[in-house]
């Protein structure tokens, strides 16, 4: 039984893949949890249902006048 912790990942895309950046997205795209969050957050999104994300900052350094 492999360990939860364990990442099986085909020769085949290890010989083919020629950046980590590359790798990352295999990961990524075979993670089943992380896929899940972003199917829901794209049917969030175009069920007009997604929280518009407002940024909070901090004034830069010029604004501490």
């Amino acid at each position: 039984m492999k360990s939860r912790a364990t990442v099986e990942i085909p020769i085949k895309v290890l010989e083919s893949i020629e950046t980590l950046e590359e790798l990352e997205d295999w990961l990524t795209a075979n993670n089943p949890r992380v896929m899940r969050e972003l199917r829901e957050a794209r049917a969030e999104d175009v069920s007009d249902q997604f929280r518009h994300w407002k940024p909070r900052h901090a004034p830069g350094p010029d604004h501490a006048k």
